[in-house]
């Protein structure tokens, strides 16, 4: 019986041991999954700090965007002598690399005026407002900008996609078997060739007003005398204005009484003719009144 005891005893503590050394091994395959799923998680991890990182250093690296403003400015001033100012504003914008687009001289009102339209460089725009004011006493002054990027950058990307387009239909026009092919996709191809130069022709005015800024100059010579409650002008600007005023009166009579002595040039015979009759009915009609005051008087 103790015999039968032991054996049995003997049996489950060899079950225990099996069973023990089973549960040992089987836990390493546990451990490993683990470890497997931990190193994805860090490969996840890993590629997805990459990825946010790549993204960062994209946004670091992409330049800002340059800014494109046309800029306009408006002078209106009173000069002493418009022809003078004229040909220094001539010289200033040369010397800045600018042009002058428009200019016209003309007299209105008894005075000399005169408006230019001046293209420079718009980095130059604040440095030649002040040269430009010093050549006489401004009356009005205006500076304006207008903001083109948004255009600007929408042009160039529809620019950019339609010449995508066009190297698209240029390798189809190459692989194209039928005439019908060929003909629809050269139509496609004049279709987006014209839209393509329509942008750049925008683009190339963008440019150019942004590049250049526009100034327009008007210039007038000095008005009447100054009746003095307002010193608009300086004494000295109004002296010559009178002078010039009174030459001009001077010069202006004379003009009309020449014009007056030509318009009755061809007057001058009967003129001449109608004197000499009232002259000789004047001179016949004293004769007889003498003859008949003398016939009159007594023995």
């Amino acid at each position: 019986m103790k015999k039968t005891y032991a054996i049995i005893l003997l049996m489950a503590g060899l079950l225990l041991l099996g069973g023990c050394g089973v549960a040992k091994q089987s836990v390493p395959p546990v451990a490993s999954e683990k470890s497997s799923y931990d190193n994805s998680d860090g490969a996840i991890a890993g590629a997805s700090s990459q990825s946010f990182s790549t993204v960062v250093n994209d946004a670091d690296v992409q330049a800002p965007v340059e800014r494109k403003v046309t800029r306009k400015a408006s002078l209106s001033m009173v000069v002493s002598n418009v022809t003078e100012s004229y040909d220094k504003i001539q010289s200033i914008v040369k010397e800045s690399g600018g042009y002058m687009q428009n200019a016209d001289i003309r007299t209105a009102d008894g005075r000399l005026r005169s408006t230019l339209t001046l293209r420079v460089p718009a980095a130059k725009l604040e440095e030649l407002l002040p040269a430009l004011e010093l050549l006489g006493q401004v009356e009005g002054k205006n500076i304006s900008g207008q903001d083109v990027t948004e255009e600007y950058y929408d042009t160039t990307a529809r620019k950019v996609n339609l010449e995508r387009q066009e190297k698209r239909l240029v390798e189809l026009y190459n692989k194209a078997e039928t005439v019908k092919d060929v003909l629809e996709i050269e139509n496609e191809l004049t279709r987006v060739r014209g839209e393509i130069e329509s942008h750049q022709s925008r683009l190339n005015v963008l440019d150019n007003l942004t590049s250049l800024a526009t100034i327009t100059v008007e210039l007038r010579a000095p008005g009447s005398i100054s009746s003095g409650s307002t010193l608009k002008e300086p004494l000295g600007i109004r002296l010559k204005a009178a002078w010039h005023m009174g030459i001009n009166g001077l010069v202006d009579f004379s003009e009309n009484l020449l014009l007056l002595g030509v318009v009755l040039l061809p007057y001058v015979p009967f003129l001449a003719a109608a004197y000499l009759l009232f002259h000789y009915i004047v001179r016949k009609r004293r004769l007889k009144s003498k003859d008949s005051t003398s016939n009159k008087e007594p023995v």
